[in-house]
């Protein structure tokens, strides 16, 4: 975001820091004057005091919060928040008074009461519709989050340090699924632990703001930190009575009874029932925003745990998925139009092998789709005008929206379409992939020497290991374009490209390197693209923020169709053959918005799709026998354009991309929510209608390729 859009939308909200201010140093004052007032009679310990640090400690984060300009909206919550904060933190320096006050059973109260805050700690932090969560759901999470803080609280000696230390942790895992929803538009799911390091080496990009839901939050965050400091064990049983002394000796071995039965019923809890059939739960991958919210976080979560293992379609075996590999495979090897072509270009391919050259481009999309923006938007320039002599291309269905990069790289490589593995899944943290069939590993059996390059960390999404897995002989990584040009913050394409092309010069093989770019990743409201590359785009009905965002995006957007005239002109001049394939790896997250302000009231599957479409192109610097060089659209998806290619050039074919291709007569895009059918519509995977057959046997063999393997 750049400076004076920053100062003209934060100035209100920096004029509000002073209600935190003025709440913090009336508490300060008044804590101060108690704890010296007490410690002068040696009535408060050290302990309390610790107690009471972290409320001056919020009220200083909400005070820096809104002095930078990134504070919620509502000025009636923030001053219910900082005035409760203020006052639990003034009455944790009272615990006789507060303790005096109650009638028994004070550590069992104050408990439940923190087990109530830590839910909705969690809850408010990200959820607005928390009132809506089903009855059945709440009292899971709130089984599961009291259980939690049991545990806690026994492993430290049934003291409240340990509950705290869990309300802590609710609020700021609530505190990340904000954020998450807010820069991906997607929930946390299992699978993202597995992709935790990758989340951080990104998360440099964006700007956290404080909304009102997070004040919630942080207020019942403070109301449980207040009830967890009185959960202190009681005055020690009189020594003198020999029951004490039997009582004291059984209370460790009580605790560890204790804790292990609460451990076991949490373990029930979460792997025993089935979340969906027992409770009703349920989860849309594609809007897993809505689900979360009608279910809360922790049932939900629970339920795509449960959905992560890869599951055999009904009634398999292997004997009924080679059945279908053959059926399908005997229609693209029936149509003679097809093989005849094939003849030709097979015979070439055995004479020169070409480099492959495919770049998976963060984030590019065509966003001229969405009806011209409604402004005349014509979309990248050489992408859609300068390429006429393209041998494919087309929409590129993709099963991530936002992120998870690795899932359209997943596809790619390895022809495994998630939806058949599962949306949930990144296969590149998740499994071993050592003995997967993928295109390096093809292409290595042909005499090709294959590179995977990414000019950031070689450990996001596990790259490092997942790519030598795979089979590439080679992986260049962030330490290998140290002082790269550079643009929008990162690497830029035209980077890759140039490191490309030396290694063309550089080697007599037929080369394949597979580039994951990574100029154009999120943030899009960094503010380091001159003005004069900015588009000017307004959107009826799209948020200031938004507009902005979609600008600087669009910037990116050129800049990489530049890079790409840049390779093309340079490959036009090189006497070896080559091919390129490009493609977007999915759209930005604020796609969602444009998309609700542009295409409103249209059925849920068509609206999914346009934010699940980007673009891409196979080009070749040399005449490809048996194939016209007309730019002919035809529309396909990840798991499929490899399989494609290879086939147009003349490229060894695997069994089970030859059953894709048949597969392909009929089903001619596919991604986790979709496919498209022959007759130019897309279908529901619930509802295939006329192409269910296909997709039967298009699951088989995909199951038998991959998730049987496992």
């Amino acid at each position: 975001m750049d400076d004076a859009r920053f100062e003209q939308a934060s100035y209100g909200a920096r004029w509000w820091a002073i209600v935190a201010l003025v709440c913090l140093a009336a508490l300060m004052v008044v804590g101060v004057r108690r704890i010296a007032s007490q410690r002068r009679c040696k009535a408060m310990s050290a302990a309390r005091i610790g107690w009471f640090v972290p409320f001056p400690v919020l009220l200083a984060g909400i005070f820096l919060w809104y002095a930078c300009g990134a504070g919620a909206q509502s000025a009636f919550d923030l001053v219910l928040c900082c005035a409760l904060i203020a006052a639990c933190g003034i009455a944790s320096l009272c615990p006789r008074e507060l303790v005096a006050a109650m009638s028994g059973r004070r550590t069992l109260r104050m408990g439940t009461g923190v087990a109530v805050m830590g839910t909705l700690a969690l809850e408010f932090m990200w959820n607005d519709k928390v009132s809506s969560v089903g009855p059945q759901f709440a009292l899971i999470e709130l089984a599961l989050v009291g259980g939690l803080l049991a545990v806690l609280w026994l492993a430290c000696g049934r003291r409240g340090i340990g509950p705290a230390l869990g309300l802590g942790s609710l609020a700021v895992l609530g505190a990340i699924q904000h954020y998450v929803l807010e820069f991906r538009g997607t929930s946390i799911l299992p699978s993202d632990l597995f992709a935790a390091g990758t989340a951080m080496s990104v998360s440099g990009g964006y700007t956290y703001g404080l909304s009102d839901g997070m004040l919630g939050g942080l207020a019942a965050l403070s109301a449980g930190l207040l009830m967890a400091s009185l959960m202190y064990p009681a005055r020690q049983l009189d020594l003198a009575d020999g029951k004490g002394h039997a009582v004291l000796a059984l209370r460790p071995l009580a605790s560890i009874g204790l804790l292990a039965a609460t451990v076991a019923a949490m373990a029930a809890l979460v792997c025993v029932p089935d979340y969906g059939t027992t409770f009703g739960a349920d989860l849309d991958y594609w809007w897993s925003k809505d689900w979360y919210e009608r279910q809360g976080f922790i049932p939900s979560f629970v339920y795509a745990w449960q959905d992560m293992a890869i599951r055999a379609p009904n009634g398999y075996t292997d004997e009924l998925a080679q059945a279908a590999e053959d059926a399908l495979s005997a229609r693209y090897e029936s149509d003679a139009d097809v093989q005849t072509r094939r003849a030709a270009s097979t015979e070439q391919f055995v004479g020169r092998c070409p480099n492959i050259i495919a770049i998976q481009n963060e984030t590019f999309c065509d966003l001229s789709n969405f009806d011209g923006l409604r402004n005349g938007y014509a979309g990248p320039a050489f992408w859609n005008e300068g390429m006429t002599d393209a041998l494919m291309r087309g929409s590129f269905a993709v099963s991530v929206f936002g992120g998870g990069t690795c899932n359209t790289e997943f596809e790619f490589l390895t022809g495994n379409a998630l939806a058949f593995v599962g949306t949930a899944k990144y296969p590149f943290t998740m499994y071993d992939l050592g003995t997967t069939d993928s295109l390096p590993r093809q292409l290595s059996a042909c005499g090709y020497h294959t590179l995977g390059m990414h000019p950031n960390l070689a450990s996001n999404w596990n790259r490092d290991r997942a790519y030598e897995q795979l089979g590439f002989d080679e992986f260049l990584s962030e330490d290998d374009f140290a002082g790269a040009e550079e643009f929008h913050t990162h690497v830029s394409d035209w980077a890759t490209y140039e490191r490309t092309l030396d290694l063309l010069r550089a080697t007599d093989k037929p080369l394949f390197v597979f580039d994951v770019t990574m100029q154009n990743h999120s943030g899009y409201d960094t503010g380091s693209i001159p003005q004069d590359m900015l588009r000017n785009y307004a959107i009826d009905g799209l948020s200031a923020d938004d507009t902005f965002q979609l600008n600087e995006f669009l910037a990116c957007i050129d800049e990489s169709d530049r890079a790409l005239q840049r390779l093309v002109a340079e490959l036009r001049q090189l006497d070896e053959p080559t091919v390129v394939i490009m493609y977007g790896d999915h759209h930005p997250w604020f796609s969602a918005a444009l998309n609700d302000v542009l295409f409103a009231g249209e059925d849920d599957l068509t609206h999914a799709e346009r934010i699940h479409q980007t673009s891409y192109v196979v080009w070749a610097n040399y005449d490809v026998a048996g194939w016209s060089r007309t730019s002919d659209t035809d529309d396909t998806s990840a798991d499929l354009l490899a399989a494609m290619t290879l086939d147009a050039i003349g490229a060894p074919l695997s069994p089970f991309q030859t059953a894709q291709l048949g597969a392909r007569q009929q089903i001619r895009s596919l991604n986790a929510n979709g496919l498209l059918g022959s007759d130019g519509a897309w279908h529901a995977l619930d509802d295939p209608g006329e192409y269910a057959q296909t997709l039967e046997e298009l699951a088989l063999v995909a199951h038998r390729n991959f998730g049987a393997s496992l």
